[in-house]
């Protein structure tokens, strides 16, 4: 059977990669289809009605599951004539026949529904989790489909039941994984299969041949733990593929010896139906036992590879960098460099020095500060970072950033010191030239942040503007003037803004409050960041009565301002007008007062002083 089916699987792949939707492809379903119905019911006829496994039911859930869901319809049409022709040939009315394929059918396209709903386009069986997935989706399609058939069977019982489910849940698990695997390695391969993989197939088919034999054609010893073992070489040596041609064997093997009435399991003392139902459940326990193994041998595989190849690039894109990785052992402080260690070091790759040489490699200024940094870490577990000079063989000196730090198992025991070390020669070398130009720079940056007379957050005049251009206007006050009144505001309830909303939005909410507060001034006028939530408006040659109205207006407007995503805030406004020679500081205390008064009087209002 394993050979059959191995030469239906390659004239698939064959066809799909030629022919797309030809023909060709449901044709060869319908035979392979037929051709194991027919060999199943005869073995069903010799076994009191009951057969070991359902084939076609694997045959037809792979070919599904492969094939394009444009195309699925076509295949299934095949199986359901080649269905009806094995069951009418069989002796079946015409009713029951069409039942049972009904059943059949069913089964497939639920299964198919499940995994391809579950796992998308691609069936995988070397995950753990898609493994589990198949299990289940074929369980529940089994026995959905032992439902419809006992309710077609002319004589339904449970037990009729429970064997359409079993054969047919054996026949999915079986041959699926089975197809699938031989059609993975037909449609990745690129050229012929060594001989040393046919080899350990055929090798495996021996073993398991042999072994199944001793253990089925006779009666005096009862050894049905030795498929198991071979079962478990199998998926050692030859993986999900090898482990289920293994398992093939067994079934056809113990299939025959259960028609004939010789092996093991006639030494029950039972029914013939419940030797069967045993020898199902034999089946079932190599697929948990072997299938899982092999998935996860299979991911193990998969993990060593990607292992492989993201250490390759991790040596890549350190060489990149010029940064390196090192790791301690803490028991006897044995060290692990990464190649781009070697090369920082100016060595060639081997094996790393001792602590105690590689400490020495550092320039005799810095060895004491890198030593006393690595035996903290070593024996307080305290992370260290440090820039250092080293010194090569050649003796150029190399200035490196070195970083470490203790790290820990799953279970919390330390197992080592991990860090990293960069070659920062350039950036030291450009640093020490730029040096003297970004001081220069500095000073200037100072100067000019002296100079600046706006705040950074609302674009307003900050509190040093503001003060310079009160002191002047006042001057001008001084000197026969006109008026001059100020606005001093702050948002009420801020505080709570910040705690509720974090920082971020009481920014955004300052921010709107100035765009607001802003648009109903006039050109004259100055609105500025006192400080914090605090601002103040200077109104040259303006009355109270005048600044009173404009407070109000900047009032409203900030009241009205509305933003989805922030909160609804108040301003609550002191105005103060001058008082003959009045000075910077007295009109702004009196401005002050009077927004105590505001926030006194119950906030979102304005006071006069």
């Amino acid at each position: 059977m394993p050979l059959i089916i191995f030469g239906y699987m390659i004239t698939m792949r064959r066809m799909f990669a030629r022919l797309g939707y030809s023909p060709l492809g449901p044709a060869l379903l319908g035979i392979a289809y037929f051709a194991f119905a027919v060999l199943s019911l005869i073995e069903a006829r010799g076994s009191h009605g009951i057969a070991a496994i359902w084939p076609p039911s694997g045959i037809l859930l792979a070919t599904l599951l492969i094939v394009p869901r444009r195309a699925v319809w076509r295949f299934a049409i095949a199986a359901i004539v080649a269905s009806l022709a094995a069951n009418l040939l069989d002796g079946a009315g015409f009713g029951v026949a069409a039942g049972f394929t009904a059943a059949n059918g069913i089964e497939a396209m639920v299964a198919t529904l499940i995994l391809r709903r579950r796992a998308g386009r691609r069936v995988s069986f070397i995950d753990p989790s898609g493994l589990s997935t198949f299990f289940i989706a074929t369980l529940i399609a089994a026995s959905v489909g032992a439902g419809v058939a006992a309710c077609i069977s002319p004589q339904p019982s449970r037990e009729f039941t429970l064997a359409w489910l079993s054969t047919v849940w054996l026949g999915m698990l079986l041959v699926t994984p089975l197809l699938f695997a031989i059609f993975e390695v037909a449609a990745s391969a690129k050229q012929a299969v060594s001989v040393r993989e046919s080899l350990n197939l055929i090798g495996i088919v021996v073993l398991t041949f042999v072994a199944t034999g001793v253990t089925f054609y006779q009666s005096q010893f009862p050894m049905l733990f030795v498929p198991m073992m071979v079962i478990v070489i199998a998926v050692l040596r030859g993986g999900m593929l090898g482990g289920v041609i293994s398992i093939i064997v067994v079934v056809v093997l113990g299939s025959l010896a259960l028609w004939l009435g010789s092996g093991p399991i006639f030494l029950i003392r039972a029914s013939h139906e419940s030797r069967i139902l045993f020898f199902q459940f034999y089946l079932l326990s190599l697929i948990i036992s072997a299938l899982p193994m092999a998935t996860l041998l299979a991911a193990r595989d998969r993990l060593r590879i990607n292992l492989s190849e993201r250490v390759r690039l991790l040596d890549q894109a350190e060489a990149a960098a010029h940064i390196g990785h090192w790791r301690i052992n803490p028991s006897n402080q044995a060290i692990s460099w990464s190649p781009e260690v070697f090369r920082i070091h100016g060595l060639p790759d081997g094996q790393p020095p001792a602590l105690d040489q590689a400490i020495d490699l550092y320039h005799p200024g810095d060895r004491r500060r890198v030593s006393e940094a690595v035996t903290r870490a070593l024996t307080d577990g305290q992370p260290f970072a440090f820039e250092a000079r080293l010194v090569r063989s050649d003796g150029s000196v190399r200035h490196v950033e070195t970083q470490g730090e203790r790290v820990y198992s799953s279970r919390d025991d330390a197992i080592g010191l991990f860090g990293l070390i960069r070659d920062v020669t350039e950036q030291i070398e450009a640093r020490q030239i730029l040096r003297d130009a970004r001081d220069t720079a500095d000073r200037s940056a100072e100067a000019a942040m002296l100079l600046a007379s706006t705040d950074a957050l609302t674009g307003l005049a900050n509190r040093r503007r503001i003060v310079e251009y009160l002191d002047a206007r006042l001057k001008g006050v001084a000197a026969g003037g006109a008026k001059l009144s100020i606005v001093l505001f702050d948002i009420d309830h801020f505080k709570l803004v910040n705690d509720h909303y974090g920082h971020d939005i009481g920014d955004e909410v300052l921010k709107r409050v100035a765009s607001a507060a802003a648009e109903g001034l006039r050109n004259t006028d100055l609105i500025g960041r006192y400080g914090g939530e605090e601002f103040v408006i200077i109104l040259p040659d303006t009355d109270a009565s005048l600044a009173l109205q404009i407070a109000e207006r900047v009032r409203s407007n900030v009241q009205a301002s509305q933003d989805a995503a922030q909160p609804m805030v108040t301003v609550s406004l002191g105005i103060a007008s001058t008082v003959g020679e009045d000075t910077c500081n007295g009109i702004l205390k009196r401005a002050d007062v009077a927004l105590y008064d505001a926030k006194s009087a119950g906030r979102n209002q304005s006071r006069l002083a």
